[in-house]
């Protein structure tokens, strides 16, 4: 009895650990740049590319110049969080799972997504506290306009 419950509890962390590995990668995709076209649905996400049409080109400089200090800035989290992404690819894929490894991992992988979130929403606060009050709400609402309602507005410019 004892070793199928052990079994048993094994597997339940086993899935609960994976349910939040799910969860932590569709957020912090959220927050992640893939490029242009690569974006999908409605997701929320700021569209930086959008958001600077509504700049005239000396501002458009300054803001290319504070999100290239950023980007270099934030580099090394991210590859931080990739190598925890590929340590508990390499812990789940272990002949042996070793649920303490894999737990702080986990937990380690999720404080860097944290900083990451942090990170971004203080670069957020800097570039609206840099922007004129009058190019500051367009901005803002072109950057986080959904890619369905961009596309439909789009369609109808083009009518």
């Amino acid at each position: 009895m004892k070793t199928s419950r052990q079994k048993l509890l094994s597997a339940a962390l086993i899935l609960s650990v994976a349910i939040n590995i799910i969860i932590g990668g569709f957020v912090i995709t959220q927050w992640i740049d893939h490029g242009p076209g690569k974006r999908h649905g409605d997701r929320f996400h700021f569209d930086r590319r959008a958001a600077v049409t509504v700049l005239d080109e000396r501002q458009q400089e300054e803001l290319e110049d504070l999100w290239k200090e950023r980007r270099k800035n934030i580099r090394p989290y991210f590859k931080e969080f990739r190598d925890y992404r590929e340590k508990l690819a390499e812990l789940y894929s272990a002949e042996e799972l070793d649920l303490v490894a894999i737990n702080q991992t986990y937990a380690d992988m999720t404080a860097k997504q944290l900083q990451i979130e942090s990170y971004m929403q203080a670069s957020m606060l800097e570039l609206a506290k840099s922007l004129p009050d009058d190019k500051r709400a367009a901005f803002f609402k072109e950057g986080f306009q959904s890619q369905k309602k961009r596309f439909k507005s789009e369609k109808e410019d083009q009518k």
